[in-house]
């Protein structure tokens, strides 16, 4: 039963951030990309059935090229935030599930912005086997970078349940790929996904 209340819980943040998308895709009038959200919230509900049936992911070797263009294109970010996107135009295979990596993407993204406070730089860079999300945001204190990823720790009070960086790094284990962190205060923070090769 924990077990399963954990992977609800986990779900369950991330249908939030989805609805949240919707309600902004609908607010733009901006219907593709709100039947999009809508799938993936279908999608994750699907997961969380399949995590109770103790399902593994479904990984696959994925061009993180075609991956990255195609989910940067649905990436709605607040006004004053820029994207700036480093793909090459070939990039080797890597071992992912693309509905668990958009999740983990997502989450990653989703405190980007957070710790920028609306407004600076979100940088999706590619390279071999590797995807990093940084941002010029406010950086994570050393004393925190140790706990960021403990379910349920979060900095951002009532806004934030603490989940979202322990999804990623548990999706990404389950990839057989692992999530780095580096940042320094007040210079921003770089998340670094590390895949098998596809």
């Amino acid at each position: 039963m924990e077990t399963i209340g954990s992977a609800a819980a986990g779900i369950a943040h991330d249908i939030n951030n989805q609805l949240t998308l919707i309600v902004n895709h609908l607010a733009l009038r901006d219907l593709e990309s709100a039947q999009q959200a809508t799938e993936r919230c279908s999608a994750l509900t699907a997961s969380l059935l399949a995590y109770c049936k103790d399902d593994p992911l479904n990984v696959v070797p994925t061009n993180p090229v075609a991956f990255l263009r195609n989910f940067a294109r649905y990436l709605h970010l607040p006004e004053g935030i820029e994207l700036r996107l480093n793909i090459p135009v070939l990039l080797p295979s890597i071992s992912a599930d693309p509905l668990a990596l958009t999740r983990v993407l997502t989450n990653l993204i989703d405190n980007a912005c957070d710790a920028m406070d609306g407004k600076g730089t979100l940088r999706i860079t590619a390279s071999p086997w590797a995807i990093v999300v940084s941002d010029s945001g406010r950086g994570i204190p050393l004393e925190l970078q140790r706990r960021i990823f403990d379910p349920f720790f979060t900095t951002k009070r009532s806004k934030g349940t603490g989940l979202g960086l322990s999804i990623a790094r548990d999706l990404m284990r389950q990839q057989d790929g692992s999530v780095i962190v580096y940042s320094e205060p007040a210079r921003g923070a770089r998340f670094t996904l590390q895949f098998r090769k596809g």
